[in-house]
């Protein structure tokens, strides 16, 4: 099946008529390495050069072990269903809980449906407020993040926050990664490298794109033709939006305006 893509040209509106959340962070007040977490973020990761990028692409297609591959066969065989966040703008939970997932699938762990909106409630309180990706990693490399069992998707009520809940949620706690690829916040190329060598690693990417509101987890790389590339990302709008769920951004639209990323998870 074709992609769906969303590039510098006018974007189709149907990548707007959903609930989003991404408040642009504010880097002078939530600055590079202010995060308070125990979980050990490295500052920098070593990027891989461009001119391997098209060759390392078409080996992970011909071995269908890209991120999106195993995606397709996360739940027992079948594909991870992407979330649905509409009518909470919840996106910048949403984002990392599918990163999660995302990397227990990577790596051969038992397939668990986690609830992004617990994490969301958690840290405003239970009001529907925005914010972005780094916020709720910070959340889940302390506290975790619950099964739905245990907080039921898109669910606003208290009565799920209790002690067995968080006691759950520590079993899928994020114990390592990047909380900033992007360094210094005005060098959106370096940060592009560095989500490029992330997912050419199978590490998928919290992005943060301001043009759109909207937090996604990117899974991809992709060559959206001679050396042009651009990132397949899993929206939170349910399999019904683009592709089963995604769709490539490529240009300018794949560039994110903040970046992290997680590569160590508790194996629960």
């Amino acid at each position: 099946m074709a992609d769906f893509i969303i590039n510098d040209a006018l974007t189709p509106i149907e990548c707007f008529n959903h609930t989003r959340g991404l408040v642009p962070r504010d880097y002078r007040e939530v600055f590079v390495g202010c995060y308070s977490s125990s979980t050990p973020w490295s500052m920098d990761i070593p990027t891989i050069p461009r001119s391997q990028w098209s060759e390392r692409i078409k080996n992970m297609e011909a071995s269908h072990s890209r991120l999106s591959d195993i995606r397709n066969r996360a739940d027992g065989g079948k594909p991870m269903k992407a979330f649905d966040q509409n009518g909470q703008g919840f996106c910048w939970s949403y984002s990392t809980a599918a990163c999660v997932m995302l990397l227990r699938a990577a790596a051969n762990m038992p397939y668990k449906r986690l609830s992004p909106h617990a994490v969301a409630c958690k840290i405003y309180n239970f009001r529907d407020r925005g914010a972005w990706g780094a916020l709720s990693m910070e959340f889940m490399s302390e506290n975790g993040i619950p099964e739905e069992k245990h907080w039921p998707q898109k669910s606003m009520s208290r009565s799920y926050d209790v002690p067995e809940t968080w006691a759950n949620a520590k079993k899928y706690r994020i114990t390592e990664g990047w909380m900033d690829l992007d360094l210094n916040a005005y060098d959106r190329e370096l940060s592009f490298d560095q989500v490029a060598t992330c997912l050419l690693s199978r590490i998928p990417v919290v992005c943060d794109y301001n043009w759109w509101g909207h937090s996604v987890a990117a899974m991809d790389l992709v060559e959206t033709s001679p050396d042009k590339f651009g990132v397949r990302i899993l929206n939170s709008w349910t399999d019904s939006w683009g592709e089963q769920g995604t769709a490539v951004l490529e240009g300018n639209r794949a560039i994110p305006d903040g970046a992290c990323a997680a590569r160590v998870i508790v194996g629960a």
